[in-house]
């Protein structure tokens, strides 16, 4: 039945295929989603009202426990202690007047307090601090408070109590309490705000939708902002038996659903009471829109996949009819099963071209040449190649036949404009292009070499010396030509050096960073040629012409910074004391300052295209002039600086920090900062660009990857467990062990062993 009623043609089946799934997918995804949105909502509500409801509970104890720790300092005060146990026989009018003072600081110092009385029945005396006068028993006010205390045992020892004065509700505390067994002739009753109470003390307002209840030990309302008779339907209803937990309760009002709590000393129960019709309409706004949401996206992605079925597939499904007619019954597929499979006609072909690339991959990436390329790159960087590290580049390579060699570097011009025109894929094939290139016309050459790509703006190339008498002069036209074909070739300016003869147990490094630095020359001189290490002595700043370099390396950090408020200054400082300085000396001075700022910036194109410094200096005619140029100039640099928000360029931070990674996993120093630097961008968004795309932090990718590096060279060398520590990049081998196992569940020793099983 199916089979007749489905589509012939492989762009109308998919399209129908995908019909089907779309609708179904978005159905589940919809029902699913608006299920967890409302699970989620109604999860998040009851938090939030836990979370309330327990800070409520801590606020209202530490408060309560305040205010009673309170009402005995106002009982134990010197001069109301002194009026309420006075007799007529020492009675002094000082004594009130010292008393009812006290009282009047006790009342303004706690914000809480409505009023405080003082009682005095040898007397027959009671004090009022909201009235401000003195009564007798007869005539006082507050006949029910009056009464309370007189029939001992109405008011509860430290106790609040709910208390009416005037048609209006306080809270209440009588110190001392009055009791049975208890002969006071002074008490003092303090009435608390119940509306500042609610609000500071239970966090609530009247205009809350969420309603407090609080309830004394007889079920009497005595705060919150609930009114009496939801409070009183509250007290008559039936409550689960667990005193802190979660229930509905159903009222003509609506659905409320129930947070309680105890506040043990009082002996109160404290009830949060949220509308669940309130949260339920929201809940049902937002589902119906998901639900209308999903049945636009649908109708949209059907247009879509309508759209690409037919522009992407049917020339799919007329190459295949064409292919069919050209071959025939001899097929380019096995399985017969799937001869009405239009995509099968080509699948065929195609898994043995991606078996040809593969086979190609593996020739060109094999073991020894990725182990070959990282063992020349960390002997560069490194004083000194390890021993299996110098056996493996003896057999791999020719740079060491003759036991001397030289290091060339070629450093592109503009470099910083490709970083800017260019994705990194692109800068990494141009690269491969020059070490290339470079290699093949140093053969040209008779020169054997191996390149090296550091990622950055230049080639290094360790060439194998011949011990000849010209060599070096052979050298340098040999790197001429190396300059003379990429120019031809590929339009692209280049800068070459070449070291002296080192031999195998020379310190590369050094002459690496020397010899870089050499690449930087023409920016000195106008001179387009190879340089050599005799160059370097040619730039000597004469005595007294040299600037502060303490200040020069303000200068260079504020501008990593892109502190643009602090550049002004520190180029003011810089350049203040060259206004004493002879022509010649200023304009020394000043092309240290620009050569020392391209070196520390040399990836940027704020300097390109400046062949000499020299030469570019005569333009101006006062050292302000240079100074406001140069203050522009490295606020635009600042400006191309700033980590830039788009995702492709957040990738290809990504991309840069995780290859810089795997060519320097030998150094065990390497850290964030350094990862960071190169990339130009700051430590913390570095940190943070990794882990949004590599859901890993920087500092475990560097140790996965160590480890990673570790694994290949166990199961790919036979290099003892300590080398290969060494050559991981890990500082001890204790700490390799530990990561090791913690990543594998065995040890590097035991790993080897049932590696060498399989």
């Amino acid at each position: 039945m199916w089979s007749r009623i489905k589509p012939r043609k492989m762009y109308s089946r998919l399209f129908l295929y995908s019909c089907i799934a779309v609708c179904l997918l978005t159905l589940a995804f919809t029902m699913y989603l608006s299920r967890l949105f409302v699970q989620s909502t109604m999860e998040e509500i009851n938090t939030s009202n836990q979370d309330k409801m327990q800070q409520v509970v801590q606020t209202s104890e530490f408060t309560l426990q305040k205010l009673r720790q309170f009402a005995l300092r106002v009982y134990s005060e010197e001069n109301i202690a002194l009026w309420l146990n006075m007799n007529r026989d020492n009675y002094s009018p000082l004594s009130l007047y010292k008393a009812a003072a006290s009282v009047r600081e006790f009342v303004h110092s706690e914000p809480f307090i409505h009023s405080i009385c003082l009682f005095n029945f040898k007397m027959n005396q009671i004090y009022s601090s909201s009235e401000a006068g003195l009564y007798t028993p007869q005539d006082y006010y507050d006949q029910s408070m009056l009464n309370g205390i007189k029939s001992k045992g109405t008011t509860p020892y430290l106790q609040f109590f709910d208390h009416n004065v005037q048609g209006k509700s306080y809270l209440a505390l009588v110190v001392p309490a009055a009791g049975p067994n208890r002969n006071y002739s002074g008490y003092v009753t303090i009435l608390f705000s119940k509306p500042l109470l609610n609000e500071h003390m239970l966090q609530i307002s009247g205009q809350d939708q969420k309603k407090m209840i609080v309830e004394d030990p007889n079920k009497a309302f005595i705060l919150g902002n609930a009114d009496a008779e939801l409070a009183s339907e509250l007290a008559k209803a039936e409550k689960p038996a667990s005193a802190s937990s979660r229930w509905e309760w159903a009222t003509d009002e609506g659905t409320w659903s129930i947070q309680t709590a105890e506040l043990p000393i009082e002996g109160w129960k404290v009830y949060l009471l949220s509308p669940i019709s309130a949260w339920q309409a929201k809940i049902d706004r937002i589902r119906i829109d998901i639900i209308v949401s999903s049945v636009v996206l649908v109708l949209a992605l059907l247009l879509f996949l309508f759209w690409q079925s037919y522009r992407r597939l049917k020339p799919i499904s007329d190459l295949t009819a064409r292919l069919q007619s050209k071959l025939g019954l001899k097929e380019p597929i096995a399985d017969s099963a799937h001869a009405d499979n239009e995509i099968a006609w080509l699948d065929s072909s195609f898994d043995r071209l991606v078996g040809r690339l593969e086979q190609l991959d593996m020739s060109l990436k094999s073991s020894k040449a990725l182990i070959k390329d990282d063992l020349l790159r960390q002997w560069i960087l490194s004083s000194k190649a390890s021993g299996p590290a110098e056996q493996f580049i003896r057999k791999q390579t020719v740079i060491l036949r003759t036991g001397t060699f030289r290091i060339a570097v070629i450093r592109l011009e503009s470099y910083g404009r490709f970083t800017e025109y260019y994705d990194f894929t692109s800068r990494k094939l141009l690269r491969y292009a020059l070490g290339n290139m470079m290699a093949e016309v140093l053969a040209n050459h008779e020169f054997a070499a191996e390149t090296v790509d550091f990622g950055s703006d230049h080639i290094v190339a360790l060439i194998s010396s011949s011990a000849s008498d010209d060599e070096e002069a052979r050298v340098l036209e040999a790197m001429e030509d190396v300059r003379v074909q990429i120019r031809r070739w590929l339009k692209l300016e280049l800068q070459a050096a070449v070291s002296p003869e080192l031999d195998e147990g020379s310190n590369l490094q050094p002459v690496y960073d020397r010899i870089y630095e050499l690449t930087l020359l023409a920016f000195l001189c106008d001179e387009d040629r190879v340089f050599t290490m005799g160059d370097l002595e040619r730039y000597q700043a004469g005595e007294g012409s040299v600037p502060d370099e303490q200040l020069l390396k303000q200068a260079i950090h504020t501008v990593r910074l892109r502190n643009a408020d602090a550049l002004g200054a520190d180029l003011d400082s810089l350049t203040r004391h060259m206004q004493g300085l002879s022509y010649e000396e200023c304009k020394l001075q000043l092309t240290h300052i620009i050569y020392s700022l391209m070196k520390s910036f040399k990836n940027g194109k704020t300097f390109q295209g400046m062949k000499s410094i020299h030469a570019f200096l005569e333009r101006f005619s006062t050292i302000g002039e240079v100074k406001v140029w140069l203050l522009q100039e490295l606020l635009q640099m600042m400006d191309q600086q700033r980590p830039r928000s788009g995702s492709g360029r957040k990738e290809e931070f990504v991309s840069e920090m995780m290859e810089f990674v795997r060519n320097h996993l030998h150094n065990p120093m390497l850290s964030v900062d350094d990862i960071a630097e190169h990339v130009s961008i700051s430590v913390n968004y570095a940190r943070q660009i990794f882990k949004e795309h590599y859901q890993l932090s920087l500092s475990d990718y560097i140790t996965d990857q160590r480890i990673k590096y570790a694994i290949h060279l166990l199961t790919t060398t036979d290099w003892t467990v300590a080398d290969i520590t060494e050559q991981s990049g890990f500082q001890t081998k204790s700490t390799f062990f530990s990561l090791f196992k913690r990543a594998t569940g065995m040890t590097p020793g035991q790993y080897r062993l049932e590696k060498a099983k399989l």
